[in-house]
C-alpha cells in the first residue's frame, strides 16, 4: 500500500465541497477520525427526526452556538467553578451536530486570552465549517497571538472565520485583516442591552462541562441552568417551556457578560458585508 493516499470529502454547503487531505486529520486536527463523517451522519438525521417528529415547529429554534471552551468561561463574572471534568473532543462536535440540526448558522467559541490553550479549537471550529456550513467567531479577550495561532487561523474558511476582539485590541489586531483574517468587535454598546433580553430563545449556550445555559451573560447561574448536553438532547431543552429562555433581570449582572453575544456579533458581521 505503499504511496497510496486517501482523500476525505467533507460537505461545506450545497455548492461545494471541501477536499481534506489524510495529512489534515492526521496531523493539523490531531487525529480526529475521519471515519466520524458517516457516524455522525446517522446521527444528525436521526436528531432532525427527533426535531420533526412531533409535527411541531419549535417555538425557539435554535440560530446561534455560544461555547466556552476554557474554564474560565465560567469565571467571567466573578464565580469561580470547578469542573470534575470538561466535556472533550466528541462531547463538543455532538454538540454543534446537534444545533445544526436543529437550525444553528453561526457560532462564537470563547477561547479566553489564548487561542494556544483553548482545547480542541482548531477541530471543532474546522467541523462547524466544513460539515456544517456555520459561520465561526472565535471571542478573544487579549490581542495574544502566537506566529501558530495565526497560521491556524489562515487554514479556516476566511469567507467564515472572525476574529471577535474587545474594541482595545482590534487597532493592534489590524495586521491580521492583510492575512485574510476578518476582525469583529465583541463589546456590546449599553443601547444594544435590554432588561428582558429574549435573544437567548435562539441561543445554545454550553459552558466547560456541557452544561448549557440561557446565554454567556448567566453562565454559571443555577437560576438559568437549562441541564446537560451529555444527558438530554438539545432539541428536548429548547422545546421545554417550563427553562429560562430569557434572561429578565440583565442589569444584575456585569455588562461584560453580553460582550460577543452571537445576534450582535452575526447582525454587525452581516452589516459590514453589505456596506
Amino acid at each position: 500500500m505503499a504511496g497510496f493516499s486517501v482523500i476525505w470529502l467533507m460537505g461545506s454547503g450545497p455548492d461545494r465541497l471541501t477536499v481534506r487531505s489524510k495529512t489534515y486529520w492526521d496531523k493539523d486536527q490531531g487525529g480526529l477520525d475521519p471515519f466520524r463523517i458517516p457516524k455522525r451522519v446517522a446521527k444528525e438525521i436521526e436528531a432532525r427526526r427527533s426535531s420533526t417528529g412531533s409535527g411541531e415547529a419549535l417555538s425557539h429554534p435554535i440560530r446561534y452556538i455560544w461555547i466556552y471552551v476554557t474554564e474560565t468561561g465560567l469565571r467571567q463574572n466573578g464565580g469561580a467553578v470547578d469542573f470534575e471534568e470538561t466535556l472533550g473532543l466528541d462531547g463538543w462536535l455532538n454538540v454543534i451536530d446537534e444545533c445544526a440540526a436543529l437550525g444553528a448558522e453561526w457560532m462564537v467559541v470563547y477561547v479566553g486570552a489564548s487561542l494556544s490553550e483553548a482545547p480542541f479549537i482548531w477541530q471543532v471550529c474546522a467541523w462547524a465549517q466544513d460539515v456544517h456550513d456555520l459561520r465561526v467567531g472565535l471571542h478573544l479577550t487579549s490581542n495574544c497571538l502566537s506566529e501558530d495561532d495565526i497560521e491556524r487561523l489562515s487554514r479556516l474558511d476566511s469567507e467564515k472565520t472572525y476574529l471577535v476582539a474587545d474594541k482595545a485590541h482590534i487597532a493592534s489586531l489590524r495586521f491580521l485583516e492583510a492575512k485574510g483574517i476578518r476582525l469583529c468587535e465583541a463589546n456590546v454598546l449599553a443601547a444594544e442591552r435590554v432588561a428582558h433580553c429574549t435573544k437567548p430563545e435562539e441561543i445554545a449556550c454550553v459552558g466547560p462541562d456541557g452544561r448549557l445555559f440561557s446565554c454567556g451573560l448567566v453562565l454559571g447561574d443555577e437560576r438559568y441552568a437549562m441541564g446537560d448536553s451529555q444527558h438530554r438532547t438539545l432539541h428536548d431543552v429548547t422545546a421545554d417551556e417550563s427553562l429560562p429562555h430569557a434572561v429578565t433581570d440583565t442589569a444584575a449582572f456585569p455588562s461584560t457578560g453580553c460582550d460577543a453575544c452571537p445576534p450582535l456579533i452575526a447582525k454587525r458581521v452581516l452589516e459590514t458585508e453589505a456596506q
